[in-house]
């Protein structure tokens, strides 16, 4: 899902429409300073009651002949952070990206970048083989290659490259 922001032309109102043009800007502000793009969980994304993520990477899910390939956006994060769990039908990643600035305390003026704990527990469409599960990191994209198995529902975690 792709959000899209729209950009506004000032406008020569005045009087009441010149201030529903403000609180129209104002409410577009406050929501997307409040939910951002990084907040968008599909339908099959579920967090755990004990966990509050900060931010929720984006997902592209697809299946490409005997394979389900899923995507995850994670700009920043390093490598080493990334926890990848999968069971037949469930697909667990969970991690932590931190801030640019590490324990300085410096002034923003404007951070939309995310940073944070995140954590998305998936629905697979169909049960995959937790053993013959590959994941790739590269250029802030982990690359999940899943094979589907019928077989009993184990857990597996995965090592990322």
């Amino acid at each position: 899902m792709m959000l899209m922001t729209r950009e506004r032309r000032p406008l020569r109102r005045t009087g009441l429409m010149s201030e529903f043009d403000r609180i129209h800007n104002l409410v577009d502000e406050l929501m997307n300073e409040v939910f951002g793009s990084w907040v968008t969980p599909s339908l099959t994304t579920t967090t755990t009651p004990t966990q509050t993520p900060a931010w929720l990477p984006y997902v592209n899910m697809w299946q490409s002949g005997n394979e389900l390939v899923v995507e995850f956006y994670l700009p920043g994060v390093p490598k080493d952070s990334i926890e990848l769990n999968v069971t037949e039908d469930t697909l667990t990643l969970s991690g932590k990206c931190p801030t640019p600035w590490g324990n300085n305390t410096p002034t923003i003026y404007r951070y939309e970048f995310p940073h944070g704990e995140f954590y998305r527990q998936m629905t697979l469409p169909f049960s995959v083989n937790p053993e013959k599960v590959s994941a790739k990191f590269e250029n802030g994209v982990l690359r999940v290659t899943l094979t589907p198995i019928s077989s009993t529902s184990k857990s597996h975690k995965v090592q990322i490259s």
